[in-house]
């Protein structure tokens, strides 16, 4: 037996295996070789894990260890196939490149020759039965030599998987009659593979939106991640025969350093790998948020003062990934070089456009296999210009690619970008120019950023590259939100995007110099770089750095404003009531200008539309056009032009909503869009208001209309008004699992309400089960509208409900200057199945009523918004009760979940 806590000596997994196997054959037992295989197999990954810190050396004795096992199980197996019988057993995949992870799956090619149909099946069990008894995932093939190759010839993930193939038991002349046959074949298909290699790995890209810098990255088939490096060994083997590894030192695709690179970071992610697997129990490749603080735990990674230990993973992972882009660039220029049909059409000299620049003429490149290099590098590397004039030609003409020589000079003499590069205003005037008028400017920005230039052309970028907010919010790294922020900004500014974003659109149309706003763009997550991250703090940063790039003081203090406050927008647009004067006046007082408005609009727009795909929707499009208009019209003529904006939105609504109702008689319409104030109808879409009226007009006592539109469910509730009524709605919701995007209410004179539900489906719910879940919320609300609910919501979270991993402080805020007619409170906290419901059921326990509320959510983080008035509807100004709601709110907010977080069955 192996030694306590010690992994399988050498020769020990044959031993027990052969043992069990001879019991079997004596009839001693029944499955013995499985049970002791699974054993054996659970001791060698859990005394490897704890072993081996190095992801190759762990791997390579997993691979090992199994090695035993097949050879062993292999030796009954050949004696199965008969005297005149042939067979080898071949390990491929990640197995025959000797890198099993704990959990990986066993690919095996089994090779045969004069092996009769019975024999060979018999052969075929005996080989995995036990394996299959293990536990273990194995995928298998039989073949003849010559039926394999055929087999690879037609069969793209065949012909890769062949290229790692390594014997491991079995007749070795057979194994070399494969061999031959499959060089043969590898020789005569090298370039169709190449090109299906360089599609696949596009498209694999696409499917990871093209970045390596997602906030929860698949570390094998994500972009820089470990299949990347698959790519280039199975290549390298394609082409030459050999693997990587034993490359020539001299004249080969990579330098020496360059290897020891790519094995550094594989090395990494193999490790990263390994432990995934056992901690997940499964063969996992995600590294999801929850996940990621165990996984740094276990590769020894500490928190730092301003960054965890997590973090620090990721960035390790992130530059790790950007190493792996770099190497593929250069393998995939050097392979273009000598294999010319895989070469895009490209021009053979340097085209006349980009002989000169705003620095001049004499650019210092030219045209090299098709990819822009420099003419010369040793004048490159004395003159940190032409590195910037480098990437201003490539923002005109993205179709010719980066030459990887150019980009490894660049990212050597990057270092040479000191403060007085930093201060020279032609680099400033190039460098904007190029990221404002890139037809690329996301893969320029990219590279410009993985080669180093870009941090240390501006180093509060560096400080935050590779860095992630941690939490469900945003789906990429801080400066990949940045770069995606500044796609959005040119595809808007291109007219690509007016549909969608006519306000946007027309600020742009509007400027001649764009370059405040890249600027503004490309600097509103700097805060990040600070230990004391204020809006103060970020602004002085942003100011700096913008009247290095050209910037005058008042365009600079104007640009860091905007930049330093990225959410101020959406956040009065989320949690404000708009219908009042005193929130667009407040807000666009803060503001100060229309310059800054527009700027702000514009930053707002771009910054939502990068973070995450459920941060722009339709709601939150007119809340922030609305908020937009209204604070135009309040910076240009005071209180007054807001009261005539306001005034006329109103009346543009109810033309809305009387064309709304155009079936109706014209007596009824008239006398129905009469009882409803200017507020309800400025908060309510037309078609809402619509379909609200239908139920007020056909149900009796109370209704309820429920459909699908832009992502959500729409609900409308019509029932006679009472105390806690908003509660048991929400209690309703969560009760069918739904989350509640925004809410408004519409009081009516005869003591009814109307209230419009915009609901999330609960996060990972299936695509089929929609129907039953609007069905569900169907029956809720209305039992709950026609009378309170004998009991809440249970507060079970739902299975894979990740919210609960993050810790995020709770807080209540009042605001007693915001509306004057009502106080404004609102809360923070982790969101949570059933928190509206808890929230607003506290309310109604303190005799307050809500007069509106305002959902935002966050990821994890919920920040509700209420209006609320005591029960004659009033203001609240008594001291004492704000006391009582910050203090009960709060309870909710800070509710221990031992006895909440339980998996919802």
């Amino acid at each position: 037996m192996s030694e306590a806590g010690g992994i399988l000596k050498a020769g020990e997994m044959a031993g027990r295996l052969a043992e069990a196997l001879e019991r079997e054959r004596s009839g001693k037992s029944f499955g013995a070789a499985g049970a002791v295989l699974k054993k054996s197999w659970a001791e060698a990954r859990k005394a490897a894990l704890a072993q081996y810190a190095r992801g190759d050396a762990l791997t390579e004795k997993l691979s090992s260890v199994m090695d035993e096992a097949i050879v062993t199980l292999a030796a009954g197996a050949l004696a199965l196939a008969g005297q005149k019988g042939k067979l080898a057993i071949v390990a491929t995949g990640g197995y025959g490149r000797r890198q099993l992870a704990p959990l990986s799956d066993i690919d095996l090619l089994i090779l045969h020759a004069g092996v009769g149909d019975e024999a060979l099946k018999a052969a075929v069990n005996a080989l995995l039965y036990p394996l299959w008894d293990a536990g273990l995932i194995v995928g298998h093939a039989a073949h003849t030599p010559a039926s394999a190759a055929r087999f690879a010839e037609t069969d793209m993930t065949a012909m890769t998987a062949f290229l790692d193939a390594r014997l491991v038991a079995g007749d070795t002349r057979l194994f070399k009659d494969f061999t031959g046959r499959f060089d043969i074949l590898r020789w005569r298909m090298k370039s169709k593979f190449l090109k299906a290699k360089r599609d696949e790995q596009e498209a694999r890209h696409d499917l990871s939106a093209q970045s390596r810098y997602l906030a929860e990255p698949d570390l094998k088939e994500g972009k820089g991640g470990l299949r990347d490096i698959h790519v280039i060994g199975w290549l390298h083997r394609a082409l030459y025969g050999k693997p990587l590894s034993a490359a020539s030192r001299r004249g080969g695709i990579f330098r020496p350093e360059d290897i020891a690179s790519l094995k550094r970071a594989e090395r990494f992610l193999l490790s990263v790998r390994a432990h995934l697997h056992d901690i997940r129990g499964r063969a996992d490749e995600r590294l999801t948020f929850d996940i990621q603080p165990a996984l740094a735990e276990r590769l020894g990674y500490a928190a730092r003062a301003d960054i965890s230990a997590a973090e620090r993973m990721m960035k390790h992972y992130f530059v790790t990934a950007v190493e792996i882009g770099r190497l593929t660039r250069i393998f995939w220029a050097r392979v273009e070089e000598e294999n010319a049909k895989l070469l895009d059409r490209a021009p053979a000299a340097l085209p006349r456009a980009l002989s000169s620049d705003e620095a001049g003429a004499g650019v210092n490149l030219r045209i090299r296999t098709g990819r822009l290099d420099f003419s010369s590098a040793a004048a490159a590397g004395r003159n940190p210009l032409d590195l910037f004039r480098y990437f201003r030609a490539f923002a005109r003409r993205p179709d010719i690619d980066f030459h990887p020589d150019a980009l490894a000079l660049i990212a050597k003499s990057a270092v040479k970008v000191t403060s007085e590069v930093r201060r020279d205003p032609v680099v400033a005037k190039i460098f904007l120019a190029s990221i404002a008028t890139a037809k690329d400017p996301v893969k320029l920005l990219r590279v410009m950023s993985e080669t180093g230039l870009l941090g240390r052309y501006i180093p509060s970028f560096g400080q935050i590259t590779g860095r992630i907010q941690y939490g469900l919010y945003r789906r990429f790294s801080l400066d990949e939100h940045i770069f995606q922020s500044i796609g959005y900004l040119t595809k808007i500014r291109q007219g690509e995007m007016a549909e969608d974003h006519p306000i946007a659109t027309s600020i742009l149309d509007a400027r001649k110099d764009a370059a405040p706003f890249y600027v503004a763009v490309l600097l509103h997550e700097a805060g990040w770089s600070l230990k004391e991250r204020t809006a103060d703090n970020a602004e002085a940063l942003v100011t700096r750095v913008a009247r290095r790039l050209g910037a005058s003081e008042e365009e600079a203090r104007r640009i860091a404003w905007c930049a330093a406050r990225p959410l101020f927008m959406v956040r009065i647009a989320e949690r404000r009531d708009l219908s009042e004067m005193k929130a667009i006046a407040a807000f666009a007082a803060e503001v100060g200008s229309q310059e800054r408005l527009d700027l702000l609009l514009v930053l707002t727009v771009c910054h939502l539309r990068a973070v995450s795909e459920g941060a722009w929707d339709e709601w939150t499009r007119r809340q922030i056009a609305a908020l937009y208009h209204g604070a135009s019209a309040f910076l240009a003529g005071g209180e007054e032009a807001l009261r005539e904006a306001m005034a006329a939105r109103a009346s543009a609504s109810r033309r809305q909503a009387e064309s709304a109702l155009a079936d109706w008689p014209r007596e009824e319409r008239a006398a129905f869009v009469g009882r409803l104030s200017n507020q309800s109808l400025t908060l309510i879409e037309p078609h809402v208001f619509a379909r609200a009226a239908d139920l007020v007009r056909s149900a009796d006592k109370a209704g309820v209309a429920a459909s699908i539109r832009d992502g959500a469910i729409e609900a409308i509730v019509y029932a006679r008004d009472r105390a806690g009524l908003l509660a048991d709605l929400a209690g309703a919701i969560a009760s069918a699992g739904g989350n509640v995007r925004s809410v408004h209410a519409i009081t009516l004179e005869d003591g009814r309400v109307i209230d419009a539900f915009s609901i999330l489906q609960p996060e990972g719910a299936a695509a089929d089960a929609t129907g039953d879940f609007v069905r569900t919320l169907h029956a809720n609300l209305l039992a709950a509208a026609k009378s309170k609910p004998a009991s809440g919501p249970s507060g079970l979270r739902r299975i894979g409900d990740r919210r609960v991993i993050f810790e995020v402080p709770a807080d209540v805020r009042l605001d007693s200057q915001a509306s004057d007619a009502a106080l404004v409170v609102e809360t923070e906290g982790r969101d949570r199945p059933g928190l509206l419901y808890s929230l607003t059921s506290a309310i109604a326990d303190l005799g307050l009523t809500i007069r509106s509320a305002h959902i935002a959510t966050y990821g994890e983080r919920a920040v509700d918004a209420f209006y609320l008035q005591d029960e004659k509807g009033r203001k609240i100004d008594d001291m004492r009760v704000h006391l009582a709601i910050r203090k009960k709110l709060l309870a909710v907010l800070t509710e221990p979940q031992a006895a909440r977080v339980k998996a919802a069955v």
